[in-house]
This record gives structure tokens, C-alpha cells and sequence, in this order.
């Protein structure tokens, strides 16, 4: 079903929140809260609302075409997105160790690429229109300085740790990384808000908003969650990222026509959290509800997006403040390259790389010669460039730094990249 585009959406569809530390009510943001917000950014929100949706619906119009046309390879890419996530702690208190860090985002990559469990317990009744999205959430391996990095950076304040101050001053460049800022709690405690999360804008993007802000408390498994091993409400990451990538709740306007802007999603009354079972509000509109779906607020329950929704998430990736993010000089520049995604690679294309550190030469050896060989730096710059088409070459690195590189070998049916450093 299809809505208005919004700017900003929370995971609550609660009245407008100007601080974080304020105790949201759940009542229905209406379209003026939402206007009045973009506007605190962008005076052209008109303007920017209306060039996103065009953009969106023109897209998935035409994603949707290939499909029926057999057009396989132009609808079916794969993503690799590099993350950096901003743990506010105070001592050890939401000192979230990398275990639990991982485990959070392991789960939003599972959700993403149906890897769930509950995959196959889909009500049968949406189970023909299930889909996923293969993209890979990466933790970033080179800071925006060129430095190694976790991908995880630690902050001992207390404020921040309660969110009573922005914690986007922290942003990486958000065409790079996609940011997520991790505070005990994005609004007080008790509280069931969790996260909240901005929709594509460029304007955000520019001005360092553009990420996620997520309770740790509820951030995947560990000393420091108070979730369960396998408890579903983990899963409300996957919903912010959802929302990161353009998706709105399925019941926004309720049983209006006007909807989600997805048309597969039925209209359904909604807006409070739901800790227990998949048909809350079931029936609501006179249709039978997707109470499984990530966007809904049955926390107990998410299971799966629509296909309409991933057509229009993949959309979101081609938009201005979304593209970068996956290019493959990107990749290269946060050290997410070697889990860039081949469009087709045969076994007997496997690249060696010895020595591995190295310094002096590096040898380069394949089952199958290459058509090229491209050697880059953490800035994504090509320092050397082989037509080698040998099933072994040798490179000359005296003159690189000590560092990181990248390789990238070309073959006729795909390509394979991976790293090297240099002592």
C-alpha cells in the first residue's frame, strides 16, 4: 500500500520528539510534525519530499518490468554497506563488548538475506510474496583517516550514554559509512522506545544526521542486552535499517489506500508496540495483516519484508545519499573490498597471494589467468594496473607506504578481490 514520503520516521509512531531524553507518547506523527522537523534542515522540503518519491516510484516501476521480462542480472544485485557503530558507555556500564556488538549486526545481516529460522513459518498467506535483499551489513576495517579501525569506536561519557547530547558530532562521513550510535537508551529508562531512524536525504547526509540511534540494551545478544539468546525484539534493528533504506510502517494512515507507498504490504491499523504474537490487529482493515513483516510493531514477531519492499529499499540504494555507500572505491576506502560481491566467479579463478605481509614484492598467482590485475590503495587510487593474462605475476611494492592495499583480478566470467599488507 503507498503513503506520503516522509523525512524522519522513529520506531514509534509517537508524537514529535525534539529531545531524546523527553518521554515520547504512542499517538500517530502526523505528515505536519513530520514537515516541521525537515524543515529544521531543509527549507526546500517540498521540494526534496517530491524528488525522492519520483525518483522511488520510477525506479521500482521499471525494477518491476525487468523482473517480468526475465531481466534477471538488472534486479538481482548485491550490496555491501560499511558500518561504523559509536558505543556511549559510562565505565563499564553499556560497555557493550565486540561479541555483543557483532552479534546485533550479525542479525540484521540474517534478517536482510532470509537466513532467519522463522523463514519457512511464514503465514501462507504472504509466504508467495516473502523476499530478501542481498546485502552485506560490513563493520568498517579503515577509519575515514585511513587508519585501521574495529569499525567500533568506544566513548566514556555518561550524558551520551543517556542521549542528552548529539551524538551525530561523532558522524563519520555519512556517504561512507552508515553510522549507528548506540547509547544505554535513546530515551530514559524503563522505556520500550528503542531506535529511531532517518530516511534518505541528502541534506542529513551533508549535515552528519543521517544514521541510526539504538538502545545497546536491546542491540543483539550479551552481558549487557536484556533480550533472551534468539529473542525477537533484536530484530528491531533490521526495522530502522528499513527505514534507513526508505521503508515506512505498513500502517502508516492505517486503512487508507494511500498507505506505505509498497503496493504488496495490506493496509492495517497499528501504532502501538505489541510485545506477543503475529495478528495483532489482524482483520483491521477488512484484510488479513502482515503482522510478520520487520515494519510492523509485533516485536515478538518479524519474520520478513515483501517483495514491493525490497524493490523499493533497492531503489533507496541508487539515491544520491545512498550510492556511494556501496561503490566499490568505497568499499575499497573503508576496508569492506574483499567482501564486495562478484557477479560471477568460477572455482578455478582462486587468486594466491604471497608474502602476505610483504614488503620488497608481492607474487600474485592464479588457476586461471586474469584479463587484468588492478592494485589500489585505502583511498581507492590504482597504483598498479597488470594486462597479465599469465597464471603468475610479480609486483614491485618497494616504493608503497606501510599499510593496507586492495587487489582486484579480472577474469572473463567474474572478478575476485581481496587485501595485501605492505610492512
Amino acid at each position: 500500500m503507498k503513503y506520503l514520503s516522509l523525512f524522519l520516521l522513529f520506531i514509534t509512531a509517537a508524537s514529535p520528539i525534539i529531545f531524546a531524553q523527553t518521554t515520547p507518547n504512542f499517538t500517530t506523527c502526523t505528515y505536519e510534525d513530520i514537515k516541521a522537523r525537515m524543515l529544521l534542515y531543509d527549507p526546500n522540503t517540498e521540494e526534496t519530499l517530491a524528488a525522492n518519491e519520483n525518483f522511488t516510484q520510477a525506479r521500482v516501476a521499471e525494477i518491476q518490468q525487468n523482473r517480468l521480462n526475465g531481466n534477471q542480472s538488472s534486479v538481482n544485485a548485491t550490496y555491501t554497506i560499511p558500518v561504523v557503530l559509536h558505543v556511549f558507555h559510562n565505565g563499564d556500564d553499556a560497555y557493550l563488548d565486540m561479541d555483543q556488538l557483532q552479534s546485533g549486526l550479525d542479525i540484521i545481516n540474517t534478517d536482510f538475506n532470509g537466513w532467519n529460522t522463522d523463514w519457512n513459518t511464514i503465514d501462507p498467506a504472504f509466504d508467495s510474496i516473502k523476499a530478501s535483499l542481498d546485502i552485506e551489513f560490513c563493520l568498517a576495517s579503515i577509519d575515514p583517516d585511513g587508519n585501521p579501525t574495529t569499525g567500533v569506536v568506544y566513548y566514556d561519557n555518561e550524558e551520551a550514554m543517556l542521549n542528552q547530547i548529539e551524538l551525530t558530532q561523532y558522524s563519520w562521513d555519512n556517504y561512507k559509512y552508515l553510522n549507528i550510535y548506540l547509547p544505554k537508551y535513546t530515551n530514559g529508562s524503563p522505556s520500550l522506545f528503542t531506535a529511531y531512524a532517518n530516511l534518505p536525504s541528502t541534506v542529513l547526509s551533508d549535515d552528519g544526521y543521517a544514521g541510526i540511534t539504538y538502545s545497546s540494551i536491546r542491540w543483539g545478544y550479551g552481558a549487557h542486552s536484556e533480550l533472551e539468546d534468539g529473542q525477537e525484539w533484536a530484530s528491531v534493528g533490521t526495522h530502522e535499517v528499513g527505514h534507513w533504506l526508505n521503508l515506512h510502517h505498513t500502517f502508516r494512515y492505517g486503512c487508507s489506500s494511500i498507505g506505505d507507498e509498497v503496493d504488496d504490504t495490506p493496509p492495517t491499523l497499528g501504532g502501538s508496540i505489541e510485545l506477543e504474537g503475529c495478528y495483532n490487529n489482524d482483520f483491521s482493515c477488512e484484510l488479513a495483516t502482515n503482522g510478520s513483516n520487520y515494519m510492523d510493531y509485533n516485536h515478538d514477531c518479524k519474520k520478513m519484508f515483501t517483495q514491493g519492499q525490497v524493490d523499493r529499499m533497492t531503489a533507496a540504494l541508487e539515491l544520491p545519499s545512498r550510492i556511494t555507500l556501496w561503490s566499490e572505491e568505497n568499499l575499497i576506502a573503508t576496508g569492506c573490498a574483499e567482501t564486495v560481491p562478484t557477479t560471477f566467479l568460477a572455482e578455478n579463478n582462486l587468486v594466491n597471494v604471497s608474502p602476505n605481509p610483504a614488503s620488497g614484492i608481492i607474487r600474485f598467482s592464479f588457476n586461471t589467468p586474469p584479463q587484468q590485475l588492478f592494485i589500489y590503495n585505502i583511498q581507492g587510487n590504482v597504483l598498479a594496473n597488470s594486462l597479465t593474462k599469465t597464471s603468475a605475476t610479480t609486483i614491485d611494492i618497494s616504493s608503497f607506504p606501510a599499510g593496507i592495499y586492495y587487489y582486484s583480478a579480472i577474469f572473463s566470467d567474474g572478478s575476485q578481490s581481496g587485501k595485501f599488507i605492505v610492512q
